[in-house]
């Protein structure tokens, strides 16, 4: 699986308040933890103060975040960026193997 980097953020402050009766009961009701197969989060941290926040996780592919954070955008208007990314040893391996 691809490791992604995917942050988000809130168009408003109305929007970012709304949302998070929502992520309570999402948490509180164990749904945070029911993850669609081919996902895997790692760490989610939240930056409160601009509405933004990160997600790391593993994906098979885009079409999987899609299926976690799609209704996110739908029902509170978040925006949403995907990055695939590398782990330390996976970049240096890399690095290696292009030096050769």
């Amino acid at each position: 699986m691809q490791l992604y980097v995917v942050t988000w953020k809130f168009e408003s402050s109305e929007d970012q308040t709304f949302a998070l009766d929502a992520l309570l009961d999402y948490v509180e009701s164990g749904q945070s933890e029911q993850t669609p197969e081919g996902y895997e989060r790692i760490s989610w941290v939240h930056t409160p103060q601009d509405g933004t926040g990160l997600v790391l996780c593993r994906a098979e592919n885009a079409a999987v975040l899609y299926k976690v954070f799609g209704p996110w955008r739908e029902k509170f208007g978040m925006i949403w960026e995907y990055k695939p990314a590398l782990t330390t040893e996976e970049f240096l391996g890399v690095y290696k193997e292009m030096r050769r």
